[in-house]
């Protein structure tokens, strides 16, 4: 259901309060948890679709937010994750992307949570395809805690790679990423360029050749080339 304007701050307000005081006994967490599935699909996900006007904006702040707080409370199984999964990504790509930087913040955060507890079962190449571009986008933020979680998500997204990866029949994904991120490997920002060294890390391990030849294609653009050599160490052993 979509929540009437006059309606929102109260009902989210109660919402994040139940969420803190569900655990307080076991069945409470049990009850609640019982619930969660229907919650999500019933009221928050319906609040998260884009609506123009900045009622609508507060709102998608605010269902995003209970969302968060429920996936933090461990009150979701795996089992229950899976069942909402599919409906719920769509729309944390479109909060990514959102005029308000709160809720890009925290759709950030629960897009690496759903990444992490989802794992490889639940997102495979097809699957990770179709969410780097979003992520991508967000290192071009106007804020840099974002861009920083987003760095963290990229950790957690290339971490689920399946071993067997077709880099060749993929290469114009990994084009795409790499290309993507070793701009910000050159950030004015020392703490994003650490956060993208650490993510090229390990997207470095899916191709490492690919990457050193992306690597030596722009390294000569840096205004400083430390990352890249550290990576170009690491990758042409």
């Amino acid at each position: 259901a979509v929540v009437s304007t006059q309606s929102t701050g109260g009902m989210f307000t109660l919402l994040g309060r139940l969420l803190r005081e569900a655990p307080v006994t076991s069945d409470a967490a049990q009850q609640f948890s019982a619930f969660s599935v229907d919650m999500i699909k019933e009221i928050i996900i319906p609040n998260l679709e884009w609506r123009a006007g900045r009622t609508a904006g507060s709102v998608r702040c605010a269902a995003i937010s209970s969302l968060w707080a429920l996936l933090r409370s461990g009150l979701l199984t795996s089992q229950q994750l899976k069942q909402v999964q599919e409906e719920l990504m769509p729309q944390i790509v479109s909060t990514l992307d959102d005029d308000n930087c709160a809720t890009r913040l925290v759709s950030c955060n629960c897009f690496n949570f759903l990444l992490n507890t989802g794992g490889k079962e639940c997102f495979g190449p097809e699957e990770l395809h179709k969410l780097y571009v979003e992520l991508l986008k967000r290192l071009d933020d106007s804020s840099d805690e974002l861009r920083i979680a987003v760095t963290d998500t990229f950790i957690t997204f290339f971490s689920l790679f399946p071993e067997d990866y077709d880099r060749e029949f993929y290469k114009a994904h990994l084009q795409a990423l790499f290309r993507g991120l070793l701009i910000h490997l050159d950030d004015p920002s020392p703490t994003i360029q650490e956060g993208v060294f650490k993510v090229l890390e390990i997207a470095g391990k899916i191709h490492p050749q690919y990457l050193c030849e992306h690597i030596d294609n722009v390294k000569h653009k840096h205004r400083s080339s430390l990352y890249c050599d550290k990576l170009l160490t690491i990758f042409k052993q």
